[in-house]
Formats: structure tokens, sequence, C-alpha cells
């Protein structure tokens, strides 16, 4: 079953799910190697892991990279955080 669909079918379904925090492709592998079934791309985290607080400094391309490289690098759903990478005031 394709990810999405599968992602869409617990959605439906209004499960439970536990899925923890990635910030880049390492962090997604050893999410998905300890057995959760659902990555959470947190914005927040790869803001921080880049160095910057999460106060919207960081791209929209910068995130979409990071969360392509979750995507390319493990077989399970991820779930974009994407409240991040709009750019802010300052």
């Amino acid at each position: 079953m394709k990810r999405t669909t599968l992602l869409r079918k617990w959605i439906g379904e209004k499960r439970l799910l536990v899925a923890p925090g990635a910030f880049d492709g390492l962090s997604a592998r050893l999410i998905e190697r300890s057995g959760f079934p659902l990555i959470y791309a947190t914005g927040g985290g790869i803001a921080r892991s880049m160095g910057y607080p999460d106060i919207g400094l960081i791209t929209m391309t910068e995130v979409l990279g990071r969360v392509k490289n979750m995507v390319d690098v493990t077989g399970i759903p991820v779930f974009a955080d994407a409240d991040t990478g709009y750019g802010n005031a300052f």
C-alpha cells in the first residue's frame, strides 16, 4: 500500500499513532528502524538542527529539502509540519 494511502487510512480510522519527530534523513531512518509506523517531520527540529531558533527563519525550500530526504530514505509515511519555512518579519 502506498504511504499516502496508508496515512489517509489511519487518519480516517481516527486511531492514535505515535510519530516521533525527525529533522533529517538519519533521524528518520532511526525512527523507522525502531519500529514506529509514522515519522513526524518537525519544522522546529529542522530549524534547530540548522542552528536557528524556531521563529520562522528558514525557507520553505530548506524545509522541503529535509522532508524530501526523509521520504527518500524511509519506507513509512512522513507527516510534515508545514508551519515553518515562510520567513518572517525579521
